[in-house]
């Protein structure tokens, strides 16, 4: 697979210097006319221009051509292997939580335990999923997308061999907490990196197959971890992992570049810190420096200094979870992400019901009651790739709308465009009639209708659960542009807290109120919810434009 990986990004004193820069994001486009250091801030008039960061260009006090300038220097077919592979990271979380569930019984059994002890070890993987990224999200965007992924799934991998070796239950809680820590962090770095490489015209149809990934895992988890639990035992289950997650480890170091726009720019800036390159880019880079005259050597040593030297400021940084809470804070956040919490509660709600419930009134075994959860998977498949195209369809008739020019090729200014609104006008129907169907599901499970109704029930539930996640997901990377990361992780850890709780009292509620009226209370939470995305259309773009307003001023003040 051949990837762009020879441009090294060289001084040039001539006529490039009055080139331009292409802005990091939307907002900071007006603000960066002048020279900028590795971070951002603005140099003294006096510094010797010195090589972009964010575009792979020299920067200077001009800004004449910022304009022409593409978002993104990676090709097409680059920008899709980039954002499947994370895609495919972010299908490791919930599958590790999903295809657990079926080793349950016979983890009770080998330990001599009682379900209800067993399933602390559910609880602490799901509180840990909701923690852990808060961390994780947070290094990414401090220190890298390849560090971080890195990290991930060597300490992910790790845990899992731990897991398939171990022999106590205090090691099975342990290292399922290292589990959870390892993979819960994906998701976040996923949307981060669509969001470097992506505009904001072409988001939805790349944060699709985001949303996929993540809904693929409970789906599948259940039939895999049936599957082999039933045929080769339950230890099967974590090698299963082993395997998996150690070859994507393996892929993603040999042929993923770093693609955080603040390290590399739009695609065009070689690292200068070889541990920072993919195996593709530092054997190509080598080959390159070897067919160099001894000048070109010395020019290409000399922007190598300058690159470290800039590049220095930015190394591995320790993370800092107070920074998912502190987008909490912000209203507008706040509202998206309580609602995504919502709804993971009532997709828990749905999920957890479903072992307890279907070999009862159907007569399922375990295998079959796990090929009952693909409904949920074929259309979370199917839902992504539709809203993804319905997200930029809106984005596109709103601008139009507005009188603002599509860019498809750069970021635009959304200070004063309702992006707001262009991701929230249909989630707010696929909401509403993802609460009606939780009500028709509890009451045909109450009255034992026919398996294919519940099972068609599930797939319209499901479509409707990941074209909302997606949208959702999609705001937020947009009035985050600087943290997307880190505002992935703030909402992960409410999803997550928030479908822990839906996982604990599922059995409660069935049992204390029945099957119809637990679903029937979940679909009136999720209806109350919906509220919360009709406060966010109408007020949520007063309140982005005051935040951004304020770190504009502390920027300037900083600078000043």
């Amino acid at each position: 697979m051949a990837f762009k990986t020879d441009e090294i990004s060289v001084p040039d004193n001539s006529s490039t210097q009055n080139q331009s820069i292409h802005s990091l994001t939307e907002k900071e486009e007006e603000e960066r006319s002048q020279s900028l250091d590795y971070d951002g801030e603005t140099n003294s008039k006096n510094e010797k221009p010195s090589p972009d960061l964010e575009s792979g260009q020299n920067l200077t006090k001009s800004s004449t051509n910022k304009s022409e300038k593409p978002y993104t220097a990676f090709p097409k077919y680059q920008v899709w292997f980039i954002v499947a592979m994370a895609s495919a990271a972010s299908f490791f979380s919930p599958l590790s939580g999903q295809i657990y569930f079926p080793v349950l019984p016979i983890l009770t059994k080998n330990y001599h335990l009682t379900p209800a002890l067993l399933n602390v070890s559910v609880t602490t993987y799901m509180i840990f999923q909701g923690l852990a990224p808060s961390f994780m999200g947070t290094f990414s965007d401090a220190s890298g997308r390849r560090p971080a992924y890195i990290l991930a799934f060597t300490i992910y991998t790790a845990a899992n061999i731990g897991l398939a070796l171990q022999n106590s239950y205090a090691a099975l809680l342990v290292l399922r907490c290292l589990q959870s820590a390892g993979s819960s962090g994906t998701v976040s770095f996923g949307f981060a990196v669509v969001a470097d490489v992506v505009t904001t015209a072409e988001r939805g149809k790349y944060m699709g197959p985001m949303a996929s990934g993540i809904m693929l895992g409970p789906a599948l988890g259940p039939v895999i971890g049936g599957l082999l639990a039933q045929f080769l035992g339950w230890r099967a289950v974590f090698w299963f992992l082993v395997i998996i997650s150690g070859s994507f480890l393996a892929v993603y170091a040999v042929f993923q570049p770093e693609t955080h726009r603040k390290i590399v720019g739009d695609g065009s800036v070689t690292p200068a810190q070889g541990w920072r390159l993919s195996l593709v880019q530092y054997i190509a880079a080598k080959r390159k420096v070897a067919r160099m005259s001894v000048e070109e050597k010395q020019e290409y040593e000399q922007t190598q200094i300058e690159l470290k030297e800039q590049q220095r400021a930015r190394k591995l940084a320790f993370p800092n979870p107070l920074k998912s809470f502190a987008i909490l804070l912000q209203l507008d956040a706040f509202t998206v992400i309580l609602y995504s919490g919502l709804m993971m509660f009532g997709n828990l709600v749905l999920v957890t019901a479903t072992p307890t419930l279907f070999p009862g009134i159907y007569g399922l075994n375990e295998l079959e009651v796990g090929l009952c959860f693909l409904p949920l998977g074929v259309a979370a498949a199917i839902g992504s790739i539709v809203n993804g195209k319905l997200l930029d369809w809106n984005y596109r008739r709103l601008a139009a709308k507005h009188g603002m020019a599509i860019e498809r090729k750069r970021n635009q200014d959304l200070t004063e465009f309702p992006i707001e609104k262009a991701r929230l006008q249909m989630v707010i129907g696929f909401a509403s009639v993802s609460a009606l169907l939780f009500l028709t599901y509890g009451w045909a499970l109450q009255y034992h209708a026919h398996l294919a109704v519940p099972m068609v029930i599930q797939f319209l539930i499901g479509g409707c659960i990941v074209c909302t996640s997606n949208s959702l997901s999609t705001l937020l990377a947009d009035i985050f542009p600087g943290q997307v990361a880190t505002a992935s992780a703030a909402q992960n850890l409410l999803r997550c807290w928030l479908g822990a709780v839906g996982a604990a009292v599922v059995d409660s509620m069935l049992s204390g109120m029945g099957t119809g009226w637990c679903f029937t209370f979940t679909a009136l939470v999720l209806l109350a919810g919906v509220g919360l995305l009709w406060v966010e259309m109408e007020w949520g773009m007063g309140w982005r434009q005051k935040r951004w307003a304020r770190e504009k001023a502390k920027k300037e003040v900083a600078s000043s």
